[in-house]
């Protein structure tokens, strides 16, 4: 008989994880639907796991002989430490999901970035009426932000819209559903795309009745929402007809459904626009610490787009300033950066730049 070992749960014995640690064990996997799947990972050596809830890190992959990269936001709560779980769906040429949910199996080590975004509720000072609205799988983070209410017990009262396809298409229904009968100050709405005969929930795009009639005290709640982009676009132009006061709204900072993280170059027509006149573009070197190279990056270019353009792979996702897993730390010189999101003031400060939407104004040297 095997025996059986127990891991170390002494965070204070432990080092934090940083992605840098160790590489991550699939430890399990769990078919959540027809077409989504639950991968839980553990640290290679004994690692701990900090984050928020909401938060987001990329896996590394290769492919096919290609090196290919995709961000995930974690589903788990960071309330339990020693793993962390991540839960996606397969895509038509979902390059980096499909091959998870077709080839990863238990015991297979993965690569993956240091965890970070800046959407979490525990980033905020929120109302203590919160309303979590998801599409697809956009509901990953609502997923974590309730884990982490319940399993601390905080007195937070929350409405939970979902919308999916179909009836079939629900993620984690079972566990939402025993939040709702067990909880007091939680309830739960279905909305399916599509009506069935075994569907007698709300089916259709949510609108602006629907909304009224799901969660009549919406105006008095803090919303955060993530879900593919006309998802979420939807949302905002409800709110707007409802004069919401947007400063209570939160959305996920990239299109989970369509990332660029899903191919192997950042698209020039996805980047942020940095306009530059052409008496002010420059040229400077953009010196890569690590690996030695040297390479020119004009002042009206990203400096991610003139990394790829080397044919050198360094992760991002978004391409607009907005996720964070292009972040770096700029040892030496100066940039303008034009953020829209992905980065915390505290990394700012500490010297840290998206290379997506960061371009020089003198020769500069990245921790790459």
């Amino acid at each position: 008989m095997r025996e059986l070992v127990f891991p170390n749960i002494n965070i204070d014995d432990l080092t934090r994880w940083t992605g840098d640690v160790s590489p991550l064990e699939c430890i399990s996997i769990k078919d959540e639907t027809h077409n989504v799947k639950s991968f839980t990972f553990k640290s290679k050596k004994d690692a701990w796991f900090q984050f928020y809830p909401g938060q987001h890190t990329t896996l590394f992959l290769k492919i096919d002989g290609q090196d290919v990269m995709r961000t995930y936001t974690i589903a788990s709560s960071p309330t339990r430490p020693n793993t962390i779980t991540i839960t996606n769906k397969r895509m038509v040429d979902g390059v980096v999901t499909n091959w998870m949910h077709d080839n990863l199996k238990v015991g297979d080590l993965i690569d993956a970035l240091d965890i970070g975004g800046s959407f979490s509720v525990a980033l905020d000072k929120p109302k203590t009426k919160v309303l979590f609205l998801s599409g697809g799988s956009g509901i990953t983070p609502m997923l974590s932000m309730t884990r982490y209410f319940y399993d601390l017990s905080l007195n937070v009262d929350i409405v939970f819209i979902h919308n999916a396809q179909s009836k079939k298409d629900l993620i984690s229904k079972d566990e939402i559903d025993f939040y709702n009968a067990s909880q007091r100050d939680f309830q739960r709405h279905y909305i399916c795309d599509v009506a069935s005969e075994d569907w007698d929930g709300p089916s259709g795009f949510l609108n602006y009745e629907m909304l009224v009639d799901l969660v009549p005290d919406f105006a008095n709640r803090e919303i955060y929402c993530c879900g593919p982009e006309p998802y979420m676009q939807n949302v905002k132009k409800i709110l707007a007809s409802a004069n919401f006061d947007m400063n209570f709204y939160h959305q996920e900072s990239f299109d989970i459904e369509s990332s660029t993280a899903q191919k192997n170059m950042a698209i020039d027509s996805d980047m942020p626009k940095h306009k530059v006149t052409e008496s002010e573009i420059n040229e400077y070197n953009v010196t890569l610490k690590k690996s030695g190279d040297v390479l020119p990056c004009g002042s009206n270019t990203s400096i991610l787009v003139s990394i790829q353009k080397q044919g050198i792979t360094v992760p991002f996702a978004c391409s607009q300033g907005l996720c964070g897993t292009c972040r770096t730390k700029m040892l030496e010189g100066t940039v303008e950066m034009d953020a829209q999101g992905g980065l915390l003031k505290s990394h700012e400060e500490e010297g840290y730049i998206l290379t997506c939407c960061s371009y020089p104004t003198s020769d500069i040297v990245l921790d790459l």
